[in-house]
């Protein structure tokens, strides 16, 4: 029988917020908005699916680890649940018998699955809080510990995206990592080449970097090769990798060896490796971009701003008031909130433009 070996949920306060009011308090407080009901948060979530705008995708290599280790990969309206096939086994708690299940296939601690996020809906740039396309960084959620990044935790809080974003150099590492063992896999390798980088070879490129040290031509070259790859993975949609271990840190484990019951002698004295009792869940939340909303009309020559940023949302609507705005207008006007096809960014803020 196939059992939850991990579920991975992914939300996104686009689609999940209702105008000003915030399906997570990601930010601490509410800001004296009234907080969305349980029975208005069950309804949003009921009508919530990361397939409108994400889609999770396993790499060639972990396709090939999780048919080798007997593991199934479902998609759900969240994001993804790993399921092993697994053997009832009987261990001892409190003196009384208790069913624990045990993979068919042992999973060994390095097991590493990894998968690609990518985003496909057309205006997802501009209605998420994520960098831009053109930046040479991806955001990696793992639950390997590393001084690059975050722990991607089993904890009941809600973890926010933007705390998984990674360097450029962190970034050319990683894709470094995958592209070599894509390459060395392929029968027709790419004309440009990256699995005769050594990891070493990459590392004292990048320390030159941080030190502010001039590359060599032939430095300067590795370092413009990988970057291509990372224009590449980017130009493809993808936005993040996710990468989840066996042995993670900071009891981030997805088994546990357990004593079971060994049939002929009837002791607990057989050690098994066994899924946890309550399988791991991993949540995190995409926020969704705030912008200044710029008001114009055409036909008075008169565009007006808000003070303030406002969140884009697809349910709800945001209040906008005649003193929300600059110039105050002397009639008042409806103010629509904004779609988010059409966004600009002018120095560090972006805008939403708005006829009226």
């Amino acid at each position: 029988m196939h059992k939850t070996l991990f579920n991975i949920n992914i939300y996104h306060s686009y689609f999940l917020d209702e105008g000003e009011r915030t399906f997570f308090e990601l930010n601490g407080g509410n800001n004296g908005v009234t907080p969305l009901t349980d029975k208005e948060k069950q309804n949003l979530e009921e009508q919530y699916n990361i397939n409108d705008f994400l889609s999770i995708q396993p790499t060639k290599e972990t396709n090939k680890k999780l048919k080798n280790h007997r593991l199934l990969l479902r998609n759900h309206k969240k994001g993804i649940r790993v399921l092993s096939e697994t053997l009832k086994v009987i261990t001892e708690e409190n003196n009384q018998e208790v069913t624990r299940y045990s993979p068919i296939i042992t999973l060994p601690n390095s097991l590493t699955l990894t998968f690609y996020l990518k985003a496909h809906h057309p205006y997802f740039e501009n209605f998420s809080n994520v960098i831009q396309k053109k930046e040479k960084q991806l955001y990696y959620l793992s639950n390997k510990s590393s001084s690059a990044i975050n722990l991607f935790e089993t904890i009941s809080e809600v973890k926010k995206w933007n705390s998984f974003l990674i360097s450029d150099s962190e970034t050319r590492k990683l894709v470094h990592q995958l592209e070599r063992k894509k390459e060395f896999e392929t029968a027709t390798p790419n004309l440009v080449t990256i699995a005769n980088i050594e990891t070493s070879e990459l590392e004292a490129i990048e320390s030159k970097i941080t030190n502010a040290i001039p590359l060599t031509e032939e430095e300067q070259k590795v370092i413009d090769t990988i970057n291509a790859f990372v224009r590449r993975i980017k130009n493809n949609k993808v936005i993040g990798i996710l990468q989840i271990q066996v042995s993670g840190a900071n009891n981030t484990n997805l088994t546990e060896e357990v004593l079971v019951k060994n049939e002929q002698t009837q002791l607990f004295d057989v050690p098994k490796q066994c899924l946890l009792k309550e399988f791991p869940q991993f949540a995190i939340c995409i926020e969704n971009r705030t912008t200044f909303w710029r008001y114009t009309k055409v036909s008075e020559n008169l565009i007006m701003t808000t003070s303030e940023e406002k969140p884009l949302t697809m349910n709800g609507r945001v209040e906008i008031a005649k003193q929300d705005v600059s110039p105050v207008p002397q009639e008042d006007y409806y103010f629509p909130n904004p779609t988010p096809e059409s966004i600009k960014k002018e120095a560090q803020d972006y805008y939403s433009e708005v006829f009226i």
